[in-house]
């Protein structure tokens, strides 16, 4: 919390992001979409007035908004996420209870984002407006960044500092299992875990702490750099995403793709996990070519395909088409949350 005076009036604020100490002073590390502000009016005959101010970046396809402590001064950021042209909107209510303020801000956001149609085809279930539609969600990314370890011990920390426990939980990057950017294992990496025995633990104590639904985050290809040809992959055909400047991802073979997610959406939800966030989208659009272990041509467009469909069958089958899908810009993507 800060208190600043200006005059009679004083300006309380709750920053929504971890804090892993008891310093009162703005984080200058951590971004937050979300703050709310008190403010107390008094009067000549020493009457007070109280009213409460929530502050919200409108997120759209083209424009991510942030807030960030700097120097005790609040900074709106804007970051352009396409090569159209947008405004960064910042979006300011007014009232009397700070929760109810803040839900029903919230929800008056959520109206003026564009619905986005379902990516499944008629049949097929999609629970995916559980884990957005009129629903608090903590994300891990923005607090859970140095000097803040990356860990669950840290992520409880946040959570046990918030005034209300969110609906969701996205646990983002820096969960998985990998070496040199490469998916490694189906589970959580001990550095992550911290002392827990696995990620089933972590989900389940955050669900003890009133947490309805935890999601965790991976890239299209299964981690930044693709998947190991490690001993628990190694059954696996593969093949190799290449770039003209070099760069090289090894990934698994699109024939095999289906069962590859099939087994890992099948442990994540035997883990307790709900939902996920899938990343890097474009990353395939972004390549040159792809070939086989024999050398062969495999067409990206069948790639593409391959690992969407993939995607999406195994996400309606075990996690009951809860997935938020996000794409990084390339020369002709934008960013998307479904």
């Amino acid at each position: 919390m800060c208190l600043v005076c200006l005059g009679l009036i004083v300006f309380r604020t709750w920053w929504i992001c971890a804090r892993q100490d008891d310093s009162v002073s703005l984080p200058r590390d951590h971004d937050t979409i979300a703050f709310i502000a008190k403010i107390e009016t008094s009067t000549a005959r020493s009457t007070k007035y109280i009213q409460y101010l929530c502050f919200i970046p409108v997120v759209t396809n083209y424009i991510v908004g942030t807030l960030r402590g700097h120097n005790d001064l609040i900074l709106a950021r804007f970051e352009h996420e396409s090569f159209a042209w947008g405004t960064g909107i910042l979006l300011v209510s007014m009232g009397s209870k700070p929760i109810e303020l803040l839900k029903a801000t919230v929800a008056f956001h959520q109206k003026l984002i564009p619905k986005t149609p379902t990516p499944y085809p008629p049949g097929i279930s999609d629970l995916s407006s559980e884990i957005y539609r009129g629903k608090l969600t903590y994300c891990t990314w923005n607090s859970l960044q140095p000097p803040t370890p990356t860990t669950a011990t840290s992520m409880f920390k946040a959570l046990k500092s918030f005034p209300l426990v969110p609906n969701n939980l996205l646990i983002d990057d820096g969960w998985q299992c990998e070496t040199g950017r490469q998916m490694t294992a189906h589970d959580a990496n001990s550095y992550w875990l911290d002392g827990h025995e696995s990620l089933k633990q972590v989900i389940t104590q955050a669900k003890h702490l009133g947490v309805e639904r935890v999601g965790v985050w991976h890239t299209v290809l299964g981690y930044w750099g693709g998947v190991s040809r490690s001993e628990t992959f190694k059954h696996h055909k593969f093949a190799t995403l290449r770039k003209r400047w070099g760069a090289e991802y090894s990934i698994i073979h699109p024939d095999e793709v289906d069962s590859f997610f099939s087994t890992w959406y099948r442990h994540l939800s035997s883990s307790g996990v709900d939902f996920v966030k899938c990343d890097d989208m474009a990353e395939i659009e972004d390549m040159d070519w792809c070939t086989d272990d024999n050398g062969d041509v495999v067409p990206l467009r069948y790639v593409r395909t391959e690992y969407v469909n993939a995607i999406k069958r195994n996400v309606a089958k075990y996690l009951s088409g809860r997935i938020i899908w996000y794409i990084l810009p390339t020369k002709s993507t934008v960013l998307t949350h479904v």
